[in-house]
């Protein structure tokens, strides 16, 4: 309950926060906004793998390619995906001039391509789902929150079975259970709360589902901590950790959501 008492605070202001932006922030200063919240979960990112320090400003550049094409008309998937190609490859052709740029190369561009498609390419279906409407993007989040709150009060008072235990030893498949089942029922709530055209049966199952994914994203995150030897990704948000511990469930979710409502919900 302590750590409950810690979480709280910073939880409400993220919920009136994140509400205002999706409700009211236009596409384009939207993207700009989760552009910053990307990149500040890729510098976590960064921080745990431990590239190079010349090759940091890259990330974010090869970030900036993907936000510009979820953003921008004419400029597409396959622009970004060139353009970090390109950009990546001539600056290490141009800047591997040792024999000691040269032995940590081969992980350099591992984790720029990890940034990219790990973190900047599927957070971005957070913007594709505004661009449906708010009230998707808050179907997703209140799904996510029921079904994390579902696992933790479950998983703390009734937990045996351990599931991850190197990634996360205290995710229990009772608590996997429970974020399925109620973020299952959460998704007929969700409909009350923020109404989209999709029927009450699809609704509840596509709310499961997301339930059951969002336990899985969480600690493949977890294994990035495990390996760096850290408990949080970061400490900006009190209680939270930082911005990549509150976004990990969405890194699975945001694109599988999108994908469920293109195939399932029309």
């Amino acid at each position: 309950m302590k750590d409950l008492s810690r979480r709280l605070p910073t939880t409400l202001v993220l919920i009136v926060f994140a509400y205002a932006a999706i409700r009211f922030l236009p596409v384009p200063y939207f993207s700009a906004l989760l552009f910053l919240l990307v990149s500040l979960a890729a510098w976590e990112l960064l921080r745990l793998t431990r590239p190079s320090p010349h090759v940091w400003p890259l990330a974010f550049t090869n970030g900036l390619l993907v936000a510009l094409a979820f953003t921008v008309p004419w400029f597409g998937i396959v622009h970004a995906l060139v353009g970090c190609l390109l950009a990546d490859g001539l600056f290490f052709l141009f800047t591997v001039n040792s024999r000691e740029r040269l032995a940590p190369f081969a992980r350099d561009w591992g984790i720029l391509a990890l940034a990219v498609m790990y973190l900047y390419f599927p957070l971005y279906f957070l913007l594709e789902l505004k661009k449906l409407g708010p009230n998707y993007l808050f179907f997703l989040i209140f799904v996510i929150a029921i079904g994390d709150s579902g696992a933790y009060f479950v998983g703390s008072a009734l937990g045996k079975h351990k599931i991850y235990p190197v990634a996360s030893p205290k995710k229990s498949l009772e608590g996997l259970i429970a974020a399925i089942l109620t973020a299952g029922i959460s998704g007929w709530l969700s409909l009350l709360l923020f109404p989209l055209p999709v029927g009450l049966p699809i609704a509840i199952v596509t709310a499961a589902v997301i339930g059951l994914f969002s336990q899985l994203s969480d600690p493949v995150e977890s294994l990035f901590k495990r390996a760096a030897g850290q408990k949080d990704s970061g400490t900006l948000l009190p209680g939270h950790g930082g911005v990549l511990d509150r976004v990990d469930s969405y890194i699975f979710c945001a694109p599988l959501l999108f994908l469920l409502i293109q195939y399932f919900w029309k």
